[in-house]
């Protein structure tokens, strides 16, 4: 199984950390996002020594590289191949589809106006020992666009049902019950529960720091004025920063956006 839980922003607005355990997650996500930015169509292998330079670009180093590289085989991102004394990476096909259905969401454009007022909700129930498989599927159902209206019951107000059963399927969870309908009576304490699990103030202000952020880079590069070298980084770091985002974005139909 899989394990690609990477996108579960703690906050939409928290700036980027580069130490301890936030340090590692920053590495093992623009790993993922490189290579789904520039590779994801690849099946050809990459050499570490040349993954651990380009990463060097972002101030990891080499030693943390390949702890990155370790890290996203053992989630199973990442398959690993030696012939002599090379070792190569490439991704893993589960990893293929993965970042194939993460480009979808990233690069999408929403139109609000057209929601037919139809939910779609989801309600499971998983082994209490089973923590992984918990975070997992939690991680997952965000990316979908669904948050929890209780523990184990989530909602999203768009056409999910496909997609939800498909990801059930790839976890091998069985004991769950999907449904669409607009007959989801919302009383003020749910509706007042989703919109705190929303964080709408948390996402304006994420969204706000990113304009902030990469404003004048936007300037300069209408402008021709940033090196190729600095664009690979910069490039990477933007796609970054927004994949969170959007990981931490519900998608909302426009009559529940302040």
């Amino acid at each position: 199984m899989v394990n690609d839980d990477l996108d579960e922003p703690p906050s939409a607005a928290a700036p980027s950390g580069r130490s301890g355990a936030v340090g590692r997650a920053r590495a093992q996500r623009l790993l993922v996002t490189l290579l789904g930015d520039y590779w994801h169509a690849g099946r050809s292998p990459l050499p570490s020594g040349g993954l651990v330079a380009v990463l060097g670009e972002f101030d990891i180093a080499p030693a943390n590289a390949r702890a990155t590289l370790a890290r996203l085989t053992q989630r199973g991102m990442l398959t690993r191949t030696k012939e002599g004394r090379r070792t190569s990476y490439r991704l893993t096909e589960p990893a293929w589809q993965i970042l194939q259905r993460g480009a979808r969401r990233i690069f999408a454009t929403s139109d609000e106006s057209t929601w037919d007022g139809i939910w779609t909700l989801i309600a499971f129930t998983l082994p209490l020992d089973d923590a992984n498989q918990r975070r997992l599927l939690r991680a997952r159902l965000r990316w979908l666009t669904f948050w929890p209206l209780y523990d184990a019951t989530w909602v999203t107000p768009h056409d999910r049902f496909d997609e939800v059963r498909e990801q059930l399927s790839e976890l091998g969870i069985n004991d769950a019950v999907v449904l669409r309908s607009r007959d989801l009576d919302l009383l003020p304490n749910g509706l007042a529960r989703l919109e705190a699990a929303w964080r709408i103030d948390e996402l304006v202000a994420g969204y706000q720091t990113f304009l902030d952020r990469y404003r004048e880079l936007a300037r300069r590069a209408v402008a021709g004025q940033v090196p190729s070298a600095e664009a690979l980084i910069q490039r990477t770091e933007l796609v970054n920063d927004w994949r969170a985002l959007v990981g931490a974005d519900p998608d909302l139909p426009a009559r529940f956006l302040p």
